[in-house]
């Protein structure tokens, strides 16, 4: 009983020296029906009040994998998320540092598309696969209000540290596979957490191709002086894949 612990780590850390046996490059490109829910401004909103309804956001990645020990992998992705609506107010409403009176119709835009450079290992790489790592999310958007009578615009351009995680099961000898993937940061009143549960099928052949069918939910939460939003974005997505 007092090896077990030491095989554990021993099989947990051995990837990380041993890196992938082969090069690869994983591709995908798909479409995410987003369903928006949350409230924004102050005092706050909900997003059904501005006016906000369900959309469909593109997204495509790309990942790397080799067999260098001590190298970390790459994944690099782009999420196109924005919205644009038109709704009556039903009680006033400041965004940024404009108010709107109640009974006004606001015009609101907002784009949270964002770009992930991801390191990640391979902590185990068998009919179990893990991956662990840290993802960089670069957000360059913007939330915009209007009306008759005034108009705001607030840049949107940070960049999260984020903790990466990612873990597959594999069915031998099928081309079926089911996965969490998951993003996470927190930071005093700001957070935001990612993830999506998919099922795969991924046909064997020169270049493997395949799709991705499965659900994704980001929430995000920001809170200074300029932005005051809670909003959660959540829906079905389908992705066709490639691995050379």
């Amino acid at each position: 009983m007092k090896k077990l612990p030491l095989l554990l780590a021993s099989s947990l850390l051995a990837p990380l020296v041993q890196a992938d046996t082969v090069f690869g490059i994983y591709a995908g490109a798909g479409s995410w029906q987003s369903d928006y829910d949350g409230q924004a401004g102050k005092p706050a909103l909900t997003l059904k009040e501005l006016g906000v309804q369900e959309h469909h956001n593109n997204y495509f990645y790309v990942a790397i994998e080799h067999p260098i020990p001590l190298l970390p992998n790459i994944k690099l992705s782009h999420t196109n998320i924005s919205s644009a609506q038109t709704g009556t107010i039903t009680k006033s409403f400041t965004l940024g540092d404009t108010t709107y009176a109640a009974n006004e119709k606001v015009s609101t835009d907002f784009d949270l598309s964002h770009k992930d450079a991801t390191l990640y290992y391979e902590i185990l790489d068998n009919w179990i696969n893990l991956d662990l790592g840290v993802t960089a999310r670069k957000f360059d958007g913007y939330a915009r209000s209007n009306s008759t009578t005034a108009n705001e615009n607030i840049a949107i351009d940070q960049t999260l540290p984020m903790v990466y995680g990612k873990i597959q099961f594999d069915l031998p000898f099928t081309g079926l596979s089911a996965g969490v993937e998951a993003n996470y940061a927190s930071y005093q009143d700001n957070a935001l957490n990612d993830y999506t549960a998919k099922f795969s099928y991924l046909f064997d052949a020169f270049v493997d191709v395949g799709v991705d069918v499965g659900y994704r939910k980001m929430t995000l939460k920001v809170s200074d002086n300029d932005l005051e939003a809670d909003m959660t974005l959540k829906g079905p997505y389908m992705a066709l894949t490639a691995h050379f």
